[in-house]
């Protein structure tokens, strides 16, 4: 947390700069100050601002490295806002240099188009951020069971000392190695029975009792196939 407070730190030390450099051109070369001056001005100060924020929204909530790195969009969209802003600043500067009596709406309709523009980008890059994110959490949590019943069958492969029972094994274990992941809430009977006979096929291996294990495994298998055939079904 330190270091991304020191980032903020070197951030505001950064915009602040920027800031007092735009401000000394700008008044250093002699342009008109009259209302288009005003106008062109505040907006590129407001623009400049408005980075502490995006910044913020790109990465403050971000624990992850992968949800940093989601994070730049947003924060790409602040730094592209602060260049428009400034080129469109410059450009306002010139026409209320050249143009006498300039009416105020042609200053003020393109920055608050500029700032709209931003505004949305970010919030919707942020949006778009989180749902992924979302996705991403519920897959993994959703692989939870099958991930494991294909890590323990895998495992017990090895176990017994029969044949004929570790070819059934090797069968079943590649049949859940082909099984769809993804579970959902339509299917948790079935998956709750498919875990319940998978472990009595363990138990059933565990105590060397072959003819168990051999019944064991085709119910396993059956719980398995009724459970892929709910989870096509509520596709």
């Amino acid at each position: 947390m330190e270091k991304f407070n020191k980032r903020q730190k070197q951030l505001l030390l950064i915009l602040l700069t920027a800031a007092l450099v735009f401000s000394a051109v700008v008044f250093l070369i002699p342009f008109p100050k009259g209302r288009i001056f005003w106008i062109a001005y505040l907006a590129e100060l407001l623009a400049v601002g408005l980075q502490i924020p995006i910044f913020k929204l790109a990465f403050d909530n971000a624990a992850e490295l992968k949800s940093r790195v989601l994070g730049f969009p947003v924060f790409r969209v602040g730094g592209l806002y602060l260049c428009v802003q400034t080129l469109l600043s410059i450009v306002l500067f010139c026409l209320g240099s050249i143009v006498d009596k300039m009416p105020v709406w042609i200053a003020l309709v393109p920055c608050i188009l500029v700032l709209a523009a931003a505004l949305v980008c970010s919030v919707t890059l942020d949006i778009t951020r989180d749902e992924i994110e979302k996705i991403e959490y519920a897959t993994q949590r959703d692989t939870r069971l099958m991930t494991d019943l294909r890590i323990r069958s895998a495992q017990l492969v090895n176990k017994p000392e029969d044949e004929a029972l570790r070819k059934d094994l090797e069968k079943l274990a590649e049949a859940i190695r082909y099984s769809d992941p993804v579970s959902n809430p339509e299917i948790a009977e079935s998956e709750r029975k498919l875990e319940e006979t998978y472990e009595r096929l363990e138990q059933a291996v565990k105590d060397g009792d072959a003819a168990l294990a051999l019944t064991c495994c085709r119910d396993t298998k059956n719980a398995l196939e009724d459970r892929n055939a709910a989870c096509r079904y509520h596709k």
